[in-house]
């Protein structure tokens, strides 16, 4: 693993390293039908933004192809930059400027266009509206400005799936404390409370994405809680079914809107349990894939889409009906590597497009293999635990049962999962030591044991 740090303005990118493999070493991105290319022919390296849980995957992926990656992580510590997938560039700061300085200074650097992948909703935002300038040094595919902006506000996208005919669940727009109360008999519960657009308040101070809501009284709290950050909300019927009833299409779009990739997976597990993020998932059930993959094309179509992207669905209970949940827009889902795993390299197939290359053959896996967060599914153990009737320990060992990879825990990758211990461990010692001896006293002895 190499890091730059840009929050040092003296640094200078190594160039040799930058456009060189460094996952070669690894048993298991090796046996996954990498690409070789002489230095001569040596093709362009990938530029990612973001590198969490979601972008590790992606770095991942690239690497059993053979792709050199530079990965654009925030300026914060976190264990996925300890990975050996990519090269990783600390960023200045975590801003639309920051991050957009950033790749300038990146792809002035680089000695072709890089196609550049992205694997954060703040970060399509940025470089939906810089992508002109960000241009001359990448290679972009992302939808028009007015369609990211219409994908990403949950009311001007259900509005356009209503009059498209397209199944959503039953949706309330909320725009005030008074429009509540307006409406607030008629909602039923249990429902699910979000906000319209996920601004920056939301994102650093909300415990949750989505709040399910369980009474009157309960809808009332949440919405004063979340209209601390953002007032306009939307309310949705909650579709019956469990965590294992929810469905995905991930895929990429070229830039002339023609699907180069679909895959269809399925939920098993989410943290929090009932609505979160995906805790273990596996390609969906044969008779799913046909229903998603047909709604997420005719979505695709409508709007002209362009790069990455998924559309979350739920599937109506006794049928095969998928009901749209939410779409991710231009970037890479929290599960994509998922699709890596079983045989369709999305990240890679952008690459290759992207840069005018035409793909290899992608070898097909011999098993089908399921994707788990490793700390959220264990968390959910106990909430299954606590509800033998409706859950039981029973469903979370058959959700986990099989061939499956870790996001972070990998046997040819394991800094990040050293590294995720490591911090882990350093705050259980610390929350230790704060009851011990106080805080005021615990900082004394951190900044000690740190010089």
């Amino acid at each position: 693993m190499e890091q730059t740090d840009f929050r040092n303005p003296a640094e200078t990118l190594p160039p040799a390293e930058y456009f060189t493999n460094n996952s070669s070493d690894s048993e298991e991105f090796g046996s996954c039908g990498a690409t070789s290319y002489s230095m001569d022919s040596r093709p362009p390296v990938a530029v990612m933004v973001g590198l969490e849980a979601n972008g590790l995957g992606v770095a991942r992926s690239l690497a059993r192809q053979g792709i050199a990656a530079i990965a654009l992580a925030s300026p914060w510590a976190n264990p996925c930059c300890y990975t050996n997938a990519c090269t990783v560039v600390r960023g200045s700061a975590w801003s639309a400027d920051g991050v957009v300085s950033d790749l300038l200074s990146i792809g002035s650097r680089l000695e072709a266009k890089a196609p550049l992948l992205l694997t954060k909703d703040q970060s399509v935002l940025w470089i939906s509206e810089a992508r002109n300038e960000l241009s001359q040094f990448f290679e972009i595919a992302l939808p028009a400005r007015e369609i990211v902006d219409l994908l990403m506000s949950k009311v001007q996208f259900v509005r356009l799936a209503q009059s498209e005919g397209w199944p959503v669940p039953h949706t309330w727009m909320i725009e005030s404390k008074d429009s509540l109360m307006a409406v607030c008999s008629e909602i039923p519960c249990p429902c699910i409370l979000k906000p319209q657009v996920k601004n920056d308040a939301f994102r650093r101070n909300s415990p949750k994405k989505a709040f399910r809501i369980n009474s009157r009284q309960h809808l009332l709290q949440t919405y004063d809680l979340v209209a601390a950050w953002e007032k306009e909300v939307v309310i949705q019927e909650l579709v019956e079914g469990g965590d294992d009833s929810i469905g995905f299409c991930l895929g990429y779009c070229d830039r002339n809107s023609s699907p180069r990739a679909l895959f269809s997976g399925r939920k098993l597990i989410q943290w929090p349990v009932g609505w979160g993020n995906t805790a273990v998932s596996e390609p969906a059930p044969v008779e799913w894939r046909g229903p998603m993959e047909k709604l997420t094309k005719e979505i695709w179509q409508k709007v002209g889409y362009k790069g990455l992207g998924s559309i979350e669905y739920k599937m109506r209970l006794g049928t095969n009906t998928p009901v749209i949940i939410e779409p991710t827009v231009g970037r890479t889902d929290f599960q994509s590597e998922l699709a890596a795993l079983n045989g369709v390299n999305i990240p890679a197939i952008a690459y290759y497009d992207l840069a005018g290359m035409a793909a290899p053959t992608l070898i097909e896996p011999r098993e089908i293999t399921k994707l788990v967060d490793g700390p959220s599914h264990l968390k959910a153990a106990r909430v299954f635990m606590s509800s033998p009737t409706e859950l039981g320990l029973h469903k979370w060992l058959a959700a986990r049962k099989g061939r499956k990879r870790y996001m972070v825990l990998r046997a040819g990758d394991y800094r990040p999962f050293l590294n995720s211990i490591y911090v882990q461990a350093r705050a259980m010692f610390g929350g230790v030591l704060e009851k011990l001896v106080g805080t005021r006293r615990k900082r004394k002895l951190t900044a000690k044991a740190t010089r």
